[in-house]
């Protein structure tokens, strides 16, 4: 099994993608989880009524192969659909472009978030969601790109459907598109409480990606193994009885929090009636650190369980 990781672990520190891709070089990872997660966000190019979002994915493209480097998973834009009709079309919009942008970039998994809204009912959810899905399955078999779904957890979205692994299998069967897979979050799982195991053999060859992260069980800290509570045996385990062929793949990009990073924010600090900033970001020399004990750990993991690749 080879590691990867996401992309947004070094979001902030460049002026584009391509540049922030650069950036991970010489952190041991080669394989990264593209994302996409804040293309949906005002002023986006990807909102853009012309294709000149599609530069920056060349780009991203082009700077990949200087650096031997390449994909295996994307997270597709956040967006809430049920806020109104231009936020609604906005989700659609940049979901179905960052469809596309997979394809340009050989990536054959798309990550996207599940709809809800409050009080929906689990029926209801699984109605509204495959209707939300079909929007998509022109885009996927066009440009040969599955969505995968993503567990979630009560203490994130009370009203979200899709915590185990049988309610996700359920669902993927509900649908019947043969395009359409799931996505493993540990760190969800954890704060849900989850039999990890059970929920990986569950979804057995319907898993396609994992968004690996670890936390105390209270918040989505989006952190590294061992730097939380989250038993890593009985994932791991579950991985191999199932044969899993995707890759490890990280989703804790704050093994170090930035100033503004949810669900942890630091308490602003005001000194002669001005806020102190100095020490707001984290510079880049030690967040590269951060990345690489990241890799230096799932190495750690995967070698213990004979099934690291480089």
């Amino acid at each position: 099994m080879k590691l990867s990781t996401t992309t947004a672990d070094l979001s902030g520190y460049a002026k584009n993608r391509a540049e922030q891709l650069a950036l991970f070089e010489g952190t041991g990872f080669r394989i990264f989880d593209l994302s996409l997660y804040t293309i949906n966000s005002p002023g986006s190019l990807y909102l853009e009524k012309n294709d000149e979002w599609k530069k920056e994915i060349e780009a991203v493209g082009i700077m990949a192969e200087k650096l031997g480097f390449s994909f295996c998973l994307c997270h597709g834009p956040s967006g809430q659909f049920y806020n109104g009709e231009e936020e609604r079309q906005n989700l659609i919009l940049t979901t179905k472009r960052a469809i596309e942008a997979c394809a340009m970039l050989g990536i054959k998994d798309i990550v996207v978030h599940s709809v809800t809204y409050p009080e929906i009912t689990p029926t209801q959810f699984k109605k509204e969601n495959k209707k939300f899905n079909e929007m998509f399955f022109d885009d996927m078999e066009k440009h040969g790109v599955n969505v995968l779904i993503e567990n979630s957890t009560r203490k994130n979205s009370r009203d979200y459907y899709l915590r185990f692994g049988m309610e996700m299998k359920e669902y993927i069967e509900f649908v019947g598109h043969p395009m359409l897979y799931a996505c493993w979050d540990t760190g969800h799982a954890h704060m849900e409480g989850v039999d990890q195991y059970e929920s990986i053999v569950t979804l057995g060859n319907l898993l396609r990606g994992l968004h690996i992260a670890d936390n105390l069980g209270n918040a989505d800290s989006h952190t590294a193994p061992f730097f939380g509570t989250c038993n890593f045996d009985a994932v791991m385990q579950g991985l191999l009885d199932i044969q899993y062929a995707g890759t490890f793949n990280y989703e804790c990009e704050n093994v170090v929090f930035p100033q503004n990073s949810w669900p942890h924010k630091r308490k602003p600090w005001f000194y002669k009636g001005e806020e102190v900033k100095t020490l707001h970001q984290i510079p880049l020399h030690i967040k590269k650190k951060a990345v690489a004990l990241c890799y230096e750990i799932g190495k750690h993991i995967l070698t213990s369980y004979n099934c690291f690749e480089e």
